[in-house]
């Protein structure tokens, strides 16, 4: 598995387009210790934007940015919210927004 970061032209350095490729060899395609899985990969990008945004995440947003269809951005931002980083809200003319969940105040 190779993962492979493009920028679509003329449109700078905001726009991710993350996927697998399809290795060629007949090798084992059993990903190497030290490659990042593709969700964690989304993840970050997706909390990237959530921080440019002030913690607020709309679907059209992710799926703009990661040059995706708004349906796979939808299961993204679904995704993150079962598993408790994100929460969904209703927001004007039916749109879902969604927040980044405080993760705790860090004491040191």
């Amino acid at each position: 598995m190779v993962l492979r970061r493009k920028v679509k032209k003329g449109q700078g350095d905001n726009v991710y387009l993350l996927h697998e490729r399809r290795s060629s060899y007949s090798v084992h395609n059993t990903p190497a210790p030290s490659t990042p899985d593709l969700w964690e990969l989304r993840k970050q990008v997706i909390f990237h934007v959530a921080k440019r945004r002030n913690g607020q995440i709309r679907i059209q947003d992710i799926a703009a940015e990661c040059n995706v269809p708004f349906r796979i951005a939808a299961g993204w931002l679904t995704r993150l919210a079962r598993e408790g980083l994100l929460t969904a809200v209703v927001g004007q003319q039916q749109a879902i927004v969604y927040f980044v969940k405080e993760v705790g105040h860090r004491e040191g």
